[in-house]
């Protein structure tokens, strides 16, 4: 089978499948195999799990961009011990089983400020930040927890106004 449909990458979930690269040279062809773990909605990339044939445990995670697929077929249908190795690797990559709604929170919070942050320094303002947790913009502006526009203060209402206008543009 050729580039993967929708449907057949959601039939080919767990299966071990050989994959036919493109190298660039008409000539001669790359493959790689793997247990398909997933294909990216986005860019149709397939991530493929090598699995050791000895102990069942996975080696390498793969990932093959949609433009060097060329085909794809399937070798073996997954087993229940290749299925459960495979989801204990996920939830020890993961960890997000065990942690609270607070640890969540906090993560998210802190996201949210780099995605700001990042978002500032890309238009040239200064962003330096506290040891306390607050970011000091422009030397003026303060930016606290959890890092949403009503948590920016200065005694500059000008440049507050014109700081605030330009976060909002990312929200």
């Amino acid at each position: 089978m050729s580039k993967l449909s929708d449907h057949q990458a959601y039939d080919l979930l767990g299966h071990e499948i050989r994959v036919v690269l493109d190298t660039g040279d008409s000539r001669k062809d790359a493959t790689t195999s793997g247990r398909l773990m997933t294909r990216d909605p986005v860019c149709q990339a397939l991530v493929l799990a090598k699995i050791e044939e000895k102990n069942g445990t996975i080696e390498t995670i793969e990932w093959i961009p949609s433009c060097s697929v060329k085909s794809v077929e399937s070798i073996s249908e997954p087993t229940q011990e290749i299925n459960e190795e495979i989801d204990r690797y996920f939830a020890e990559e993961v960890g997000g089983a065990n942690e609270s709604d607070e640890d969540i929170q906090k993560r998210c919070e802190l996201l949210t400020c780099l995605k700001v942050v990042n978002y500032l320094k890309s238009h040239h303002l200064d962003v330096v930040e506290n040891p306390n947790g607050t970011w000091i913009i422009g030397q003026c502006v303060r930016f606290e927890a959890p890092y949403h526009v009503a948590n920016l203060y200065c005694d500059q209402p000008i440049v507050l106004k014109r700081i605030t206008k330009l976060l909002e543009g990312i929200q």
